[in-house]
């Protein structure tokens, strides 16, 4: 059977979410059997991975719009789409599949991503031959808040040459540090802090791999996710990570869950409804902790990647999307 895959050209860059999951899900579904063809009109059923008010598909296809998404209501532009526009949604976790119901009187199934197996899980210990590195991936994006992390560890840390801070933004980094009088921009963390190193160039997945083990805490308070690779991914390393949990399907295997307030979204032309507020004391406390007690956390890390590779492998988590596709095709 073949199934058209659109919004996969927008989203092939695997730079992005979108550009790394919809790889993945492409390539594992033709490995399944399930012969995925990038925008073929003539195939009976189609999946739109992208936003509802960019789906595409064919007049007599049957209609799959496969989305995550991040706060409590959706955009205004999605509402037609997810009412008259597809047969049944695709979604990434259960958090987000709470959300599209309220919009929609379609089917909404669970299909969750995953990790693939170049990321391997290695055994961490303190390297004293070098400083001990916290790492944030998610820039230029506001609501995986690098800058509540930058915020933290100026706090914490200061300018000691012991810790540092390695900020991988996708381009452009918008963390600022802020005169405490004033409030005013002074200027970008690395000009003031010279433990505070930024990456915006753009790295293969090879790259970000090297990137990984070369750092020994992966920090990400994010507001929410529709599903979070990054995080997943370096828990899959062996990473000790801290990470908002109230959004996360994987919270059982976060090394330190963040705790969170939902709250009234700060950007609500972006993502309108309700975030989640990662609790600002929580996270100073874990960074505190993690540096002092490194053992404990990278122990517990190193067995939850196992598991993590055993739950989340893409064939694993692909198999229920495979059966729902063949289901659909045998009653069309």
């Amino acid at each position: 059977m073949k199934v058209s895959w659109t919004g996969a050209p927008e989203y092939m860059d695997r730079n992005v979410g979108y550009g790394e999951a919809s790889h993945h899900i492409f390539q594992e579904l033709n490995k399944q059997g399930i012969e995925c063809v990038i925008g073929d009109p003539q195939s009976k059923i189609s999946v739109s991975f992208i936003q509802p008010n960019m789906y595409k598909f064919g007049k007599h296809q049957y209609k799959i719009g496969y989305t995550p998404w991040e706060s409590t209501w959706i955009p205004e532009s999605w509402e037609q789409p997810l009412k008259t526009g597809i047969d049944e949604m695709w979604t990434t976790s259960p958090w987000c599949a709470d959300v599209f119901r309220k919009y929609t009187d379609k089917p909404v199934f669970v299909y969750e991503h995953g990790v693939e197996d170049e990321w391997i899980p290695l055994k961490r210990t303190r390297n004293e031959s070098r400083p001990f590195r916290f790492l944030h991936v998610g820039e230029p994006y506001f609501r995986k808040d690098a800058q509540m992390v930058v915020r933290a560890f100026t706090e914490i840390f200061g300018k000691d040459p012991n810790f540092e801070l390695v900020l991988k933004a996708s381009r452009i980094n918008t963390t600022r540090i802020f005169d405490p009088d004033t409030g005013e921009v002074r200027g970008s963390p690395g000009a003031f802090y010279p433990n505070i190193k930024t990456i915006e160039a753009l790295l293969s997945n090879e790259q970000m791999n090297g990137l990984y083990d070369l750092c020994d805490v992966f920090v990400y308070p994010s507001w929410g996710e529709g599903f979070g690779l990054n995080p997943l991914q370096a828990m899959a390393k062996g990473i000790p990570t801290i990470c908002t949990e109230a959004w996360a399907t994987y919270a059982r295997y976060i090394t330190m869950p963040l705790g969170s307030e939902k709250v009234g979204s700060p950007w609500p032309t972006i993502h309108p409804g309700e975030m989640y507020r990662p609790n600002y004391e929580h996270l100073i406390n874990y960074m505190k902790d993690v540096a002092e007690n490194y053992d404990k956390y990278s122990d517990l890390a190193y067995k939850n990647a196992f598991l993590i590779h055993k739950d989340y492998n893409w064939e694993k988590v692909t198999k229920p999307a495979v059966q729902r596709l063949r289901e659909i095709n045998e009653n069309l």
